[in-house]
């Protein structure tokens, strides 16, 4: 039979409570981007839908386009807050999933941007990477 010492224990417990704060953090970070999300994909439907009925339909697209672009340019400054928050408070691990979100925003906000109209000097090879690999 194994003895558990007390230094055992504190050390099992201190990772523990560690483990559940990542774990709420990057749930936390999961509903904050699924919900703005989720409203744009409602919108859209809604929008789609309701043009579909008008006898000269419009372009609905363009403007949940720019909509989508500014939900993601606001939760990529949301997350670079929260990096900068973390670093702040030497919260690292936190930090790394904060981090991981901005990648996740990154290709997309550049994508539309120059789609349109960025004359940004990589427009051309990150369009030609999107439609090669997406």
């Amino acid at each position: 039979m194994k003895v558990v010492t007390p230094l055992f224990k504190a050390v099992m417990w201190k990772y523990i409570i560690l483990c559940e704060k990542v774990i709420k953090h990057f749930l936390l970070n999961i509903l904050i981007v699924i919900i703005p999300l989720t409203g744009l994909y409602v919108y859209a439907d809604i929008a789609f839908k309701e043009n579909k009925k008008k006898e000269h339909p419009t372009d609905v697209g363009l403007g949940i386009a720019i909509f989508l672009f500014f939900i993601l340019i606001s939760l990529f400054i949301f997350f670079v807050v929260d990096t900068i928050k973390q670093y702040r408070s030497k919260e690292y691990k936190l930090m790394v999933i904060s981090i991981l979100f901005i990648s996740l925003f990154t290709l997309p906000i550049l994508n539309i941007h120059c789609l349109m109209g960025g004359n940004i000097f990589f427009c051309d090879a990150l369009i030609a990477f999107m439609k090669g690999y997406f």
